[in-house]
């Protein structure tokens, strides 16, 4: 090796040598100089190794090139890696880019320190320096950005993608909400024609068992009736605005066991296990009316359709904001394709679950037989709790898979800001 060549590299030794010292304070002047950049807001949040994340391996690659070393790692990679990084915390695009420049202005700063400190006026090192720390910004700038713009891409093709399915199951569900209607209408008209029927038969001569069996009909269909008129008026009221909060602090949790109470006889009719589980008292402010019908929406549903099994309700303090509902059940799920699917897998976070039916009194004295719950009448009853939930700013998740059951997650607001007309 040459004299020159030997000197040329003892001094970029000596270069690289200083600028590992001094690598702790070129990182945590990086990331102040960041932190008083009023452009950028997004890494407020971060600790020290979230901040730095991939750039000291980024650093490392430079330093190694400096030093005339084989560099084990591919600049490109670990900048898209970075570049990836920030993407996930949030950062904007120009963020990304500006603290990249302001982290090779330190370098730079701390190459022209050791210069002028040691004297340094080797131009063939100079220039070799400065090459290789502006292909690795290069590296850097390119790599971050061209990894975060991909991520963009896909992100935003992956969001109009889901819309676009959003859009299409909200569309079938208000072809299919509207056939619920025109079906309740009809089935509505039909139980009276058989009411009128009945009554007329009453009106003859007939056995005692004859008339008991009339009398049963009757009953069937009455309350069959009232659910489906209590639904078709409930959903007109909310569809109309004209349901408003009327907000008080009460014990949820009194008023969840006492509607359980209500509901055992049926549970004991169906030969369901109908469970609570939740603390003893616990104090909201929110719509006692409006929380009661959202859980007797639930608690019937579930139990109606139930065959075997049961039905578990669970309540309990998420946070200090909010206070969480749960209707579980081992019934057969939804149909596929049916109203009340389509909108559960439109509510479909982190559980998911059965919402539905009808705003009637606190169950019927006497319940029906389950061959008479034949058909579901899933979607309007859910369409109906979901309005609820969106009121009162309540949360919905759902999950049902056939024959396994459903799950209802409810969070509540612990307490309710009054609505205003």
């Amino acid at each position: 090796m040459s004299k020159n060549k030997t000197s040329f590299q003892q001094s970029t030794n000596n270069l690289v040598a200083y600028l590992r010292a001094r690598l702790e304070t070129i990182l945590t002047n990086w990331r102040m100089l960041c932190a008083t950049d009023e452009r950028m807001t997004s890494k407020a949040s971060f600790s020290r190794e979230e901040f730095n994340d991939q750039m000291p391996l980024l650093i490392d690659v430079l330093f190694r090139r400096l030093a005339g070393e084989k560099t084990p790692t591919d600049p490109r990679v670990v900048a898209n890696e970075h570049g990836f990084h920030r993407w996930q915390s949030g950062y904007s695009l120009p963020e990304l880019i500006m603290e990249t420049e302001h982290l090779f202005n330190i370098i730079l700063r701390e190459i022209e320190a050791f210069t002028e400190k040691n004297g340094w006026n080797d131009a063939g090192a100079f220039q070799f320096v400065y090459k290789q720390v502006f292909e690795i910004y290069g590296h850097a700038n390119r790599g971050s950005v061209l990894s975060y713009h991909e991520r963009i891409q896909n992100s935003a093709a992956e969001r109009a993608n889901s819309i676009e399915f959003a859009l299409n199951q909200l569309q079938r569900l208000g072809q299919q909400r509207n056939e619920h209607l025109r079906q309740s209408s009809h089935d509505i008209r039909a139980g009276f024609g058989i009411l009128m029927a009945a009554s007329k038969l009453l009106e003859m001569p007939a056995t005692e068992k004859e008339r008991a069996d009339l009398i049963a009909m009757l009953n069937r269909n009455l309350s069959s009736i009232q659910e489906m008129l209590l639904q078709l008026t409930d959903y007109a009221r909310i569809e109309a605005g004209q349901d408003t909060l009327e907000i008080q602090k009460f014990d949820v949790a009194a008023l969840i066991r006492d509607a359980l109470k209500v509901a055992q006889p049926l549970a004991e009719h169906y030969g369901l296990e109908l469970l609570g589980t939740g603390p003893d008292t616990l104090e909201v402010t929110s719509d006692y009316v409006k929380v009661q019908r959202v859980l007797i929406n639930l608690l019937h549903n579930a139990l109606k359709y139930t065959r075997k099994g049961g039905v578990y309700v669970s309540w309990g303090m998420e946070n200090s904001l909010r206070w969480t509902l749960s209707v579980q059940d081992t019934g057969p799920g939804f149909s596929t394709n049916s109203p009340a699917a389509l909108l559960a897998e439109q509510l479909k976070p982190a559980l998911s679950t059965t919402a539905s039916h009808q705003d009637t009194p606190l169950f019927d004295e006497k319940p029906l037989a389950k061959s008479d719950a034949v058909k579901e009448s899933e979607g309007l009853g859910l369409f109906i709790v979901k309005k609820l939930c969106e009121l009162m700013k309540a949360s919905m998740d759902i999950e049902s898979k056939p024959e396994k059951g459903t799950l209802v997650r409810i969070r509540f607001l612990m307490e309710q800001i009054p609505t205003r007309n």
